[in-house]
């Protein structure tokens, strides 16, 4: 005898798995979309972090001047003038300060 097939189970067998396909094909286009603006904001944070490695290389390659120059006199002079919480100032300098802002 042969098997009589359902003609209702295989229909709706049919469907669910066009359903499931639809669903699996949305989920790998936004897994796409989400991993590629994963990779552009890392790759923004990525230029500011060498920006700011750059800007640290200048930094230090300007101190490791001061420091072969043995004039570390100069500089703290210039980190106490340059500094507003120390009230330093050279004796013919005029500061302003601006006391309307409380």
């Amino acid at each position: 005898m042969a098997k009589l097939k359902n003609k209702d189970g295989n229909f709706i067998f049919g469907i669910l798995m066009k359903i499931a396909g639809i669903i699996f094909v949305i989920f790998c286009v936004y897994s796409i979309v989400s991993a590629q603006s994963t990779i552009a904001e890392k790759e923004l944070e990525l230029a500011q972090i060498e920006e700011d490695i750059e800007s640290m290389k200048m930094q230090n390659e300007e101190l490791q001047d001061i420091i072969d120059s043995d004039d570390i006199g100069r500089y703290m002079e210039k980190l106490a003038v340059e500094n507003s919480s120390t009230s330093y100032a050279y004796p013919d300098e005029r500061r302003y300060y601006d006391t309307s802002r409380d």
